[in-house]
């Protein structure tokens, strides 16, 4: 099962290296990129911030994580962001001419967003959106911990 991943992650970064190596081609400033999945068929499509089509690409190694996921989209946005989140592709990114924050974005076909899978800056830095949460829990822990010899 983890060769089918990391195969898996290569064609779909793969796809994301085309795209970067098209919007440098074209020497244009984005501001966001659109990811639209079409889960029937198993094709990425990459939309510029103007939701021109950049490139579309099936990925056919989604289908063996479709036949062995639960939930099969869940399973998709776990794919992209981890990707999308790998060191290497990062520096990729960050070659590209954007106006800071630049967000890459997971829409539906009517470009309705569904979550935000990474954003990168040059000049800052984005923590995940459960950090707070996390955080407040364990100060609140430390917190218990620090108050139960006063008790």
């Amino acid at each position: 099962m983890e060769a089918i991943k990391e195969k898996l992650y290569e064609d779909i970064s793969s796809v994301f290296i085309n795209a970067i190596e098209k919007i440098k081609t074209e020497e244009s400033c984005m501001t966001d990129m659109y990811i639209c999945v079409k889960y029937d068929d198993l094709s990425l499509i990459i939309y510029d911030d103007s939701e021109n089509i950049l490139l579309q690409e099936t990925i056919d190694n989604w289908n063996d994580l479709k036949e062995n996921s639960e939930n099969f989209e869940e399973a998709v946005i776990e794919s992209l962001k981890y990707v999308l989140n790998t060191e290497d592709l990062r520096q990729k990114f960050e070659t590209l001419d954007f106006v800071g924050p630049f967000s890459i974005i997971l829409v539906d076909e009517n470009f309705e967003q569904i979550c935000e899978l990474a954003t990168y800056d040059k000049d800052m830095i984005y923590l995940e959106d459960n950090f707070l949460d996390k955080i407040d829990k364990e100060l609140d822990e430390f917190f218990e911990k620090l108050m139960s010899d006063v008790k």
